[in-house]
């Protein structure tokens, strides 16, 4: 990410992404909606680092499984969000591939 405003627009998708995806459907239960934001932040730490959709569930299955439990976050876990997340970062041009 080249500006301050990719900066932001990456922090959005993800967002997006991550509380759509709502692990432990903890913000539908009304948790705040900054539950997710560090994870959320380093998540966009690791876009750079995207080359594939392979990269983007591996990074959501790093990032959750040090944030909560390991077991419930591995990669296969990770599958649907990490695609979806793929396909927004590309989507909004934030990653090639």
């Amino acid at each position: 990410m080249r500006t301050r405003r990719d900066y932001d627009q990456a922090v959005g998708v993800v967002r997006e992404v991550i509380h759509r995806w709502d692990p432990y459907s903890l913000l539908a239960g009304g948790c705040p909606q900054d539950e997710f934001d560090s994870e959320i932040e380093s998540i966009v730490a690791l876009i750079p680092r995207m080359r594939s959709q392979s990269d983007a569930i591996h990074s959501l299955s790093r990032v959750f499984s040090t944030a909560f439990e390991p077991e419930r976050f591995r990669p296969e876990d990770c599958t649907e969000a990490g695609a979806e997340l793929y396909a927004a970062l590309r989507a909004a041009d934030l990653i090639s591939g």
